[in-house]
């Protein structure tokens, strides 16, 4: 009887404990010590029975405070109100992750599409209050507002592989699950996640396509200016191998790689080399999420009409197979022209 423990008992007045025999009045539910009912032979709260009144605690029992919810993928503990842990992205609670909940009005009170426009999925309007309503429902396989998450192959929605679901209206930082999704194109599965934790604060997630080859998967991403710098960093550390290949099939001769500084520059670029390809596999999925942010930023800022918007999203985002075989000729180029330098300083050498 957990409500009466804690409280004093009506006869005595002593503090009731679990360990206590505890009986009640059937008519106004008074708590008391089995012997101490005996003893009274009746209740004592007469009044109570005239009022038709119930018995109510008089020692007021602290509120237990919610504990913190324990992340069942990575153990990280998070808030009671949290959805999705705050370490890893993994649902924490199952009810508010699938999105059975709605937001409030909280960032949503101006329609950054205007009056009516096409959010996620779904045409919608927006009322006096400032709150979408959908015109669309059940389309794309998220037609309920905040409540249905994306599924994998069906419409624009996905799970996570184990990493649980986001609704279409999710918010990473400033912009919503179905923007990004929109954005990266048809691996927003394997985004999306790590989007996720990245809002959350960590800057690290490794890929291993951007660790074995990482000027391509930098262009393929069409992460331009990044690629171009590791593009020539890695032309730079390679030439060292470069000479060695070229004296090891007999095109130049041994006068530059046998001096003692080769060997020390040879192993100091193979060292940096993979430095360089770690560090490309470690912050490349952080660097793709900034450039989505601020692509999402600068779209959302400069288009209103959703149509323009989406297209532009479209076009700035997904991936380019063209700019991945551009690097990979860009750099055949540079190493044919490093070729036909030190061939040409060998052959000078050799003279």
């Amino acid at each position: 009887m957990p409500i009466y423990v804690g409280q004093p008992c009506s006869s005595c007045g002593r503090i009731l404990t679990k360990t206590d025999d505890i009986v009640v009045c059937p008519e106004c539910g008074s708590p008391y010590h089995r012997d101490c009912y005996i003893n009274e032979g009746k209740c004592t709260n007469q009044k109570l029975h005239e009022t038709g009144e119930s018995w109510q605690p008089t020692i007021k029992q602290e509120e237990k405070k919610p504990e913190k919810l324990i992340c069942p993928n990575c153990g990280a503990e998070n808030s009671p109100d949290a959805a999705f842990c705050c370490n890893c992205g993994s649902p924490v609670n199952m009810e508010k992750a699938s999105g059975g909940y709605q937001r409030t009005n909280t960032g949503y009170n101006q329609n950054p599409y205007g009056n009516s426009g096409y959010r996620n999925g779904n045409y919608q309007n927006q009322n006096q209050n400032g709150n979408y309503q959908n015109q669309n429902q059940n389309q794309n396989g998220y037609g309920r507002p905040y409540g249905n998450p994306y599924m994998g192959g069906m419409g624009r929605g996905f799970s996570f592989f184990g990493n649980g679901a986001y609704s279409a209206d999710y918010l990473i930082g400033d912009h919503t699950v179905a923007e990004y999704s929109d954005y990266v194109g048809s691996n927003s599965p394997y985004f999306i996640p790590k989007f996720v934790r990245f809002e959350s604060g960590r800057k690290w997630s490794f890929n291993f396509s951007a660790f074995f080859f990482p000027h391509i998967y930098l262009f393929y991403r069409k992460m331009i200016r990044e690629g171009i710098v590791v593009l020539l960093l890695t032309a730079l550390l390679s030439i060292p191998t470069l000479i060695y290949y070229l004296y090891a099939y007999g095109i130049i001769g041994e006068e530059i790689v046998s001096t003692s500084s080769f060997a020390v520059i040879y192993n100091a670029c193979s060292i940096l080399s993979y430095v360089l390809s770690l560090g490309v596999g470690l912050f490349a999925n952080y660097i793709y999420y900034r450039k989505a942010k601020n692509d999402l930023d600068t779209i959302k800022n400069d288009i209103v009409e959703y149509n323009s918007q989406r297209q532009a999203l479209l076009t700035k985002g997904g991936t380019s197979m063209a700019y991945a075989i551009g690097s990979v000729v860009a750099l055949t180029v540079i190493f044919l022209a490093v070729m036909m330098i030190v061939m040409g300083m060998g052959t000078g050498t050799s003279s």
